[in-house]
């Protein structure tokens, strides 16, 4: 059988005890804990299950409505359903408390019929509330449910393409990580983005699985034009292949897109610079600077030369600045043993710049190897309140 719990506040004992038997015989089985003041009912609120507060306005140590207040700011009680009494007749309290936290009020002296048709009232609302608890509760764990599969489905698609390319595994997560960093500097995705993002770089191969074995091992553009004309038809194999599972449609487009030119000259729809997604974009900068480095042993920092090369032809020339910075801070090129990262505030008359300064719109600021004096950091300061400076400026150590 439901049972509720009553916490009655009032510092006049004969209310008290009339509110108390009132109770008794509306809801015997309820269970009734009483306080004198405001104080022990907060310890008391702090310590037993209570579904409904009935507190009268003027109580010492704390009143009712500064009570209330307590209650509401209280992630553990914020949801115990509040009866606020007063023997004032005062429409300016009686707003203000409504207004503010109280869920109903009641004037004294209490009524038989009409406190049992408020206490009714409210109970109707806890059991709403208690159901609207119950479902989202339901809800949640549906929701980690379908997350658990939707990572099992990565984690099993992961291990196909593994299994048929052995080595490609950690290129593959190289890819993810930086992929995902960059995303996440751009500030321009939410976390589910980050994750489709994060997923779409572990099955950037997935379409590879239809090619000849010969092949499999091989990239899929060189130069920005197909290895070999059947290479076409890897993003189309991507697409077909997760587009199957319903979850995944983002991924299949992000996927779809990855080979697509910066200058429209790519597969498999030769779009153009902005009709390209713009995870996409990013997934294609990290995929070729990791394949440079793979298929053809470069080093990183011939690599990310290779890809500057290539802004505005094959890639997007912001997100290749954005890997420059991803791999400044994890220090992957050669030079940056000896160069330190400074925020703009902390730059200094007399200071080398070690790396071009951009910022987020592309725009160069600085070229490295600058010396840097107090105009050019006043410029510097006042360009990144409309411009931001990407990530920091690197300087010679």
């Amino acid at each position: 059988m439901e049972t509720f719990n009553f916490l009655v506040i009032d510092d006049d004992k004969p209310t008290i005890s009339n509110i108390r038997a009132i109770l008794t015989k509306a809801f015997p089985n309820a269970g009734m804990l009483l306080a004198f003041n405001g104080k022990e009912a907060w310890e008391l609120l702090q310590k037993q299950q209570v579904d409904i507060v009935i507190a009268d306005y003027d109580i010492p140590e704390i009143n009712g409505l500064e009570l209330c207040r307590k209650v509401r700011a209280s992630q553990k009680l914020k949801s115990l359903y509040y009866i606020l009494t007063t023997g004032y007749v005062d429409k300016e309290l009686r707003i203000k408390a409504l207004e503010t936290c109280v869920d109903d009020f009641i004037n004294k002296p209490i009524e038989y019929e009409e406190f049992i048709a408020r206490l009714r009232s409210g109970i109707r609302i806890i059991r709403l509330q208690k159901k609207v608890l119950e479902e989202n509760k339901i809800l949640n764990e549906l929701a980690r449910a379908l997350d658990k599969q939707i990572q099992d489905t990565k984690q099993l698609a992961i291990r196909f393409i593994t299994a048929k390319m052995p080595s490609i595994g950690e290129l593959l997560k190289r890819v993810a990580t930086g992929s995902t960093w960059i995303a996440k500097l751009t500030g321009n995705f939410d976390e589910d983005e980050l994750q489709e993002i994060e997923f779409a770089s572990h099955l950037v191969y997935i379409g590879k699985l239809c090619l000849p074995d010969d092949l499999i091992e091989k990239p899929v553009l060189t130069d920005g034009s197909p290895t070999n004309p059947l290479m076409c038809q890897v993003p189309v194999k991507s697409k077909e292949i997760l587009n199957g599972i319903g979850t995944l449609e983002n991924v299949a487009k992000i996927v779809f897109h990855i080979w697509e030119n910066f200058d429209g000259s790519g597969i498999p729809h030769k779009l153009q610079s902005w009709q390209i997604p713009p995870q996409s974009r990013i997934i294609r900068v990290v995929l070729d600077f990791e394949e440079l480095r793979f298929f053809y042993k470069m080093t990183a920092d011939d690599s990310l030369e290779k890809l500057k090369q290539n802004s505005r032809r094959l890639y997007d020339p912001k997100v290749v600045l954005f890997l420059e910075q991803f791999l400044l801070e994890y220090r992957e090129l050669a030079g940056s043993i000896n160069e330190k990262p400074l925020q703009l505030q902390e730059l200094k008359e007399g200071l080398v710049v070690a790396r071009d300064i951009y910022t987020y719109s592309g725009l160069k600021l600085v070229p490295a190897g600058m010396v840097l004096n107090e105009k050019v950091i006043k410029s510097l300061i006042s360009h990144n309140t409309t411009d931001p400076i990407l990530g920091y400026v690197w300087v010679k150590i």
